[in-house]
């Protein structure tokens, strides 16, 4: 690993104790370790959580990982170390940190540590750093020389330390300097009376944009934009609020030592946060705030169809049950898409799943009822003569009539809306959006308004209602369902391992057999001769496209 990342140097346990000596980790929350390797430095700082933990005060430090290298970021993941970015000197945020550490890159350290001053100096925080000493005391470039600049003005800390690589996991000679320096907390100003001036013209502005702002073509840069503003919007509000709670405080007294009148006592005004985990402590902050802003818009992109339209009713809980965890990730671009990767591999298998449900369920789950019988087709299939295919037409319990006496008609009732809907969503899968759009929910509207029980045409099948508590579905393309047929079929093992990838005239006889109890040669030419249609590749899966549409 060493070799492939020629500025991964660990960080030895004394140095890292000489970083955290001067910390007063009683007033530490929210940490960054800018560059985390494989979390030597993260886990001393969880060695200090256990510490200063106690049966009736459980300290639980919000700590967010960097790491650019990805073997390193799968280690960090192993250790259940939250991952929330790869490159620091790329990373947007406006979560705040009480302290950045960081052993970054010796290459470009300054630019790492200008970047963490960048960031501390908007709000106030520490900064505990390593660099090499050269950087330093060799101020050649112009970085350098701002850098030292910087640190001067902040009044930082500087040890100057050699051969503090000497004994580590990976040696060097090289000189370091441990850089610490705490940014002062901003005072804040008050953008109330600024913002009057201008608050006429905004309004205008969000008029012509408001209605438009979430339809845009770039659907997620959208969403992300109007993230980012409400973010904004609400650590402005949040500032404000701090910023004028001195002067609305709720009652008067009298200053013990000059006598003049002064406001006293608590503030007038509270402003808390729904779900506030700080609310015991009395503190309003800004990172739960933007905690569940993240929270509020992630679950808004699981409950949007340009993201999840595609998934069965199973799949789309399964996503929004991590809108929790998520909420301690930011909502932007690099999130989104490493959420679709994380997740590719559960999708697939859970589509693969729920195809195969239907395919059960359409054959043998309710072989006890008579009129189900003619769902299949027997032939006899590989290593067994109990294989079956799916009719063009079958029939499953699905009741649209409230009540058989009063003869209410109801198809748009949920459970049925929602059950032709996965079965709908199955057959978009495997068709890969060929198919031209039918809107399920108006068509079943329609017919329930004209009292049409009958060949009600969906997407991909005709239905028809029976008061019995029946629903008859038949299926408009033959070519598809043979193509949830052959996934049924090989699923299940009936049909032989080099269906699809051998020509027929170099099958075995015992081959050729099932195949020609399948389907006959003819219809296996033609599979064949479009194997990327009849054979389905769930790797192919576009999940972050609508095509239900």
């Amino acid at each position: 690993m060493f070799t492939d990342n020629k500025d991964f140097y660990p960080t030895p346990e004394n140095l890292i104790n000489k970083m955290l000596c001067d910390i007063d980790f009683k007033m530490i929350h929210s940490i960054l370790e800018s560059s985390a390797g494989k979390g030597n430095i993260v886990e001393a700082i969880k060695k200090k959580e256990k510490f200063y933990s106690s049966t009736y005060n459980k300290v639980n430090y919000d700590i967010d990982c960097i790491e650019v290298d990805q073997n390193l970021q799968s280690i960090l993941k192993g250790k259940n170390f939250r991952v929330v970015y790869n490159d620091f000197l790329t990373y947007d945020t406006m979560k705040e940190y009480d302290l950045i550490i960081m052993n970054p890159p010796f290459s470009n350290g300054c630019k790492h540590l200008l970047k963490a001053l960048e960031m501390q100096q908007r709000n106030g925080g520490a900064i505990v750093c390593l660099l090499n000493a050269e950087t330093l005391k060799n101020p050649c470039t112009n970085d350098r020389q701002y850098l030292q600049r910087k640190l001067t003005e902040y009044n930082a800390k500087v040890e100057f330390i050699q051969d503090a690589f000497m004994d580590a996991e990976r040696k060097t000679a090289v000189e370091i300097a441990l850089i610490k320096v705490q940014l002062p907390e901003v005072q804040r100003q008050s953008f109330i009376l600024d913002g009057l001036q201008k608050a006429q013209q905004q309004r205008e502005i969000e008029a012509e944009t408001e209605s438009t702002q979430l339809i845009d073509s770039d659907f997620f840069k959208a969403i992300v934009s109007q993230y980012k503003m409400e973010v904004e919007a609400g650590i402005k509000l949040i500032k404000e609020y701090y910023a004028m709670k001195p002067f609305i405080l709720s009652e008067f007294g009298k200053d013990k030592e000059t006598g003049e009148t002064i406001q006293t006592g608590g503030c007038i005004l509270q402003m808390d946060i729904i779900g506030n985990r700080d609310k015991y402590n009395n503190k309003l902050s800004i990172n739960e705030y933007i905690r569940e802003v993240r929270g509020k818009y992630w679950k808004a992109l699981f409950e949007n169809k340009k993201f999840i339209g595609q998934l069965t009713n199973n799949l789309q809980r399964d996503f929004y049950n991590k809108v929790e965890e998520l909420k301690d990730y930011d909502f932007s671009l690099y999130n989104i898409y490493q959420l679709k990767i994380d997740m590719q591999k559960k999708v697939i298998k859970g589509i693969e799943d729920t195809i195969m449900e239907l395919f059960e369920e359409f054959s043998n789950k309710y072989h006890w009822y008579d009129e189900t019988s003619g769902n299949i087709h027997y032939y006899n299939g590989w290593k067994t003569n109990k294989a079956w295919i799916i009719n063009k037409k079958v029939i499953i319990p699905l009741k649209a009539y409230d009540d058989y006496y009063t003869d209410r008609f109801r198809p748009t009732h949920y459970d049925i809306v929602r059950k032709l809907q996965d079965i709908e969503k199955c057959f978009n899968y495997l068709d890969g959006g060929l198919t031209e759009a039918v809107d399920l929910e108006e068509s079943l509207k329609f017919a329930e308004e004209y009292g049409e029980t009958k060949n009600i045409q969906l997407k991909y099948f005709t239905v028809t209602f029976y008061k019995k508590g029946t629903c008859h579905i038949v299926f408009n393309d033959n070519e598809l369902l043979k193509k949830f047929n052959i996934f049924g079929s090989q699923h299940k093992g009936w049909l032989p391992p080099s269906y699809g990838k051998k020509s027929y005239k170099d099958m075995t006889a015992e081959e050729k057999a099932v195949v020609n109890e399948f389907e006959g040669e003819k219809e296996y030419s033609k599979v064949m001769s479009n194997r990327k249609y009849y054979l389905f590749d769930g790797n192919n899966l576009n999940l972050l496209e609508d095509k239900t549409a």
